[in-house]
């Protein structure tokens, strides 16, 4: 081969050689671009990240606060739920006293009132013995009457 071809041949490469290298270097710059890009969202990503740790963080907070707080009213509820039904439970058990109190006095008027029912009876039946006693007085009356009327003839009514 000859010189001349050679290095015409050479050139060619060279020419090849040149527009592979500055494609290379659009490229490399197309890739600087995109890693310069690349680079600013991530530093924006990086911003937006730290702003959701912060806002979750505020978040944690407000649920841990509020967490506290609901814990809180439920012992107060508790508490005071318990501290009513100490006092109903109290309240009945007086009442509970007091009307076994009532009941023994009830028991007491029952027996008296079985006692005056008793002496009751006794008088009702005393009256019945008067009131046939009466009736015998009622009918020695009527033959008396009777007798009288028979030996005195003209009486009037």
């Amino acid at each position: 081969m000859s010189l001349e071809a050679r290095l015409e041949k050479l050139e060619a490469q060279h020419k090849n050689l040149d527009a592979d290298v500055h494609s290379l270097a659009r490229v490399c710059a197309d890739i600087k671009n995109i890693a310069l890009t690349n680079q600013s969202d991530i530093t924006g990503l990086k911003l937006d990240v730290s702003e959701v740790k912060t806002d979750l963080a505020a978040v944690k907070a407000c649920i841990a606060a509020l967490t506290e707080a609901t814990h809180a009213g439920f012992k107060r509820a508790d508490e005071q739920h318990n501290e009513f039904v100490r006092e109903t439970r109290q309240r009945f058990d007086e009442h509970d006293k007091r009307f076994d109190e009532h009941d023994k006095r009830f028991d007491e008027h029952d027996k008296r009132f079985d006692e005056v029912d008793q002496r009751f009876d006794k008088v009702d039946e005393r009256f019945d013995k008067v009131d046939e006693r009466f009736d015998k007085v009622d009918e020695r009356f009527d033959q008396l009457e009777l007798l009288i009327r028979q030996r005195i003839p003209n009486t009037q009514n």
